[in-house]
């Protein structure tokens, strides 16, 4: 059309490529499709069309700053496609300084190094300059820095492409196309993030910024691979963040290597496992996978060693975790029913924490049966102990507290704690010890309903480090904390009612248990029972 000539006139927008008909004709198309979404009026029909061509961003710069045979010349129909839906449903971002602009900029000069431009990875690179603008946009500080906007934008892309070059080479091409328009933006969010949050980390002197990204995502794609299911679009930008940071902190131990694939890899496994769906779903695999990244972060030099990297501590601490709660560990008391998604990853935490701390003692440096390491008789010494209905004496709150505490006497005293001879918890000391506390409270009167899930709680809280402190004495005295207990039960019905109440039965109960270990004391002497127990109300 001749009132449209002077887009291909030397100097015009289109003049790049004015001897491609299909170009012009697909460019032509896009116009009319700006003009129907975005610029309905009156005007110059001409000198609209040379506006949005302009504002689109860069492509009036494609015959001076990208030679024939770049990569940028051969998508410029899809990411014109791209900005129609964009700028359609965005008219206000197609000022000269704005984001989208910027975005477009960065995102286009870092196809030097790729092929994507060919076949069908066009598709993945559209969804992915969409994701682009929706996602990065959401972030100005990252906007306004040209350098590390182009640094992210180029790893993500990099990543994307290598990881499409492999499929292509397996014939698994239309799956991991699948795969990217699924958790594209995810992967572009979880970078921006982790861009925006460790500016200093993400700025290389020697440029090495950009390997650094691509390289860490590739181990995130490798090591999901064929697990893919079992994280959900919002979580996988947590894990991109959170495998960066742990990179970025640590890029020397991690250069060349694939420590980080392999531990992704290996908590996949587990959570990805169908006997522990219970505990594990896609509700929460994500951001369990989230909190071992984190935790490892935090703890890099505890858990990972460069010259062993086959020691996988955290996934079998997760193996561990999950088989403890199992029927054959924890008996028929389900307590996963307890556990909120929160709490399974608030228990997750608990767990990934405590193994950063000790994991020689939790986990153990060789690898074992997940059921007998004391991680996992731990847990399922609190879990079995608590009965087959562990809804009457506790909740999930209660049973991630227990377990903390069960974790931190244990801790200091294994050996007499805990037997990992045998996968069944019965044998531990620690399970008697709390199994004792549970059915003895339980089975007393308690007119008085001083035996809240918080009493409980504190009671156990009590009594466990003084059971752990004179093992050799519980042998002896078999019955010891029982009776102590139905004392101190006895004593809040009668004598001392008025004195006693929920906050002073766990201190009461301590004391007395203390009484008999050291002074003898017999719980069937009245007056002395109930002489030691003022004294010990009138101190807590």
């Amino acid at each position: 059309h001749v009132e449209n000539r002077p887009l291909i006139e030397p100097g015009g927008s289109c003049a790049a490529f004015k001897d491609d008909r299909a170009r012009l004709i697909q460019v032509y198309r896009t116009l009319r499709g700006l003009e129907n979404h975005v610029l309905l009026g009156t005007g110059d029909i001409a000198a609209r069309r040379a506006a949005i061509l302009r504002e689109m961003g860069a492509l009036d710069q494609y015959s001076e700053r990208f030679k024939a045979n770049h990569p940028a010349r051969r998508i410029l129909g899809t990411i014109v496609e791209v900005g129609v839906d964009y700028f359609a449903a965005n008219p206000h971002a197609m000022g000269r300084d704005s984001a989208a602009r910027k975005i477009v900029h960065a995102f286009v000069s870092e196809l030097d190094e790729t092929d994507f431009a060919e076949g069908s990875g066009r598709l993945i690179l559209g969804d992915l300059l969409g994701s682009a603008l929706q996602a990065v946009g959401e972030n100005t500080a990252l906007i306004g820095d040209d350098h590390r906007l182009a640094v992210m934008l180029g790893g993500v892309i990099g990543a994307v492409s290598t990881d499409l070059k492999a499929a292509v080479e397996a014939g698994t091409e239309v799956a991991r196309q699948q795969l990217f328009r699924r958790i594209g933006a995810q992967l572009l969010r979880g970078a921006a993030e982790a861009f925006v949050g460790e500016i200093a980390l993400f700025m290389p002197n020697d440029g090495t910024a950009r390997t650094m990204v691509r390289d860490t995502l590739l181990q995130v794609l490798r090591g999901i691979e064929g697990k893919e299911d079992v994280f959900t679009n919002e979580t996988m930008g947590l894990v991109v963040k959170s495998a960066l940071r742990v990179t970025a902190e640590n890029a020397d131990a991690l250069t060349n290597t694939r420590i980080l694939e392999d531990l992704i890899a290996g908590v996949s496994t587990v959570l990805g496992n169908s006997r522990w769906g219970i505990l594990f779903s896609t509700a929460t695999a994500g951001a369990v996978l989230h909190e071992v990244l984190e935790v490892t972060r935090e703890s890099f030099e505890t858990l990972i060693d460069p010259d062993r990297p086959q020691a996988k501590l955290l996934a079998r601490a997760l193996e561990a975790m999950a088989a403890s709660l199992s029927p054959q560990l924890a008996g028929g008391g389900r307590i996963q029913d307890l556990l909120s998604r929160r709490q399974v990853l608030e228990l997750t935490r608990v767990v990934l924490h405590e193994v950063a701390r000790n994991p020689e003692w939790l986990i153990g440096i060789q690898d074992v049966d997940p059921k007998k390491t004391v991680l996992a008789q731990v847990i399922a010494s609190v879990a079995k102990a608590l009965g087959d209905e562990p809804s009457l004496v506790t909740n999930g709150e209660g049973f991630i507290q227990l377990t903390q505490v069960a974790l931190g006497v244990a801790l200091k005293n294994v050996d007499d704690l805990i037997d990992t001879s045998k996968p069944s918890p019965t044998s531990n000391l620690l399970y008697r010890v709390i199994r004792e506390v549970v059915t003895t409270l339980t089975a007393e009167k308690d007119p008085r309903r001083l035996l809240t899930r918080e009493v409980l709680l504190d009671v156990i809280g009590r009594v466990l480090p003084v059971a752990s402190a004179n093992v050799a004495i519980l042998s002896v005295k078999p019955d010891l904390i029982g009776n102590s207990i139905a004392a101190a039960m006895g004593l809040a019905r009668g004598d001392l009612a008025g004195r006693i109440n929920g906050a002073t039965l766990a201190p009461l109960i301590e004391a007395l248990i203390l009484e008999v270990i050291w002074d003898d004391l017999d719980l069937g002497d009245r007056e002395r029972l109930i002489s030691v127990a003022l004294e010990a109300l009138r101190a807590a």
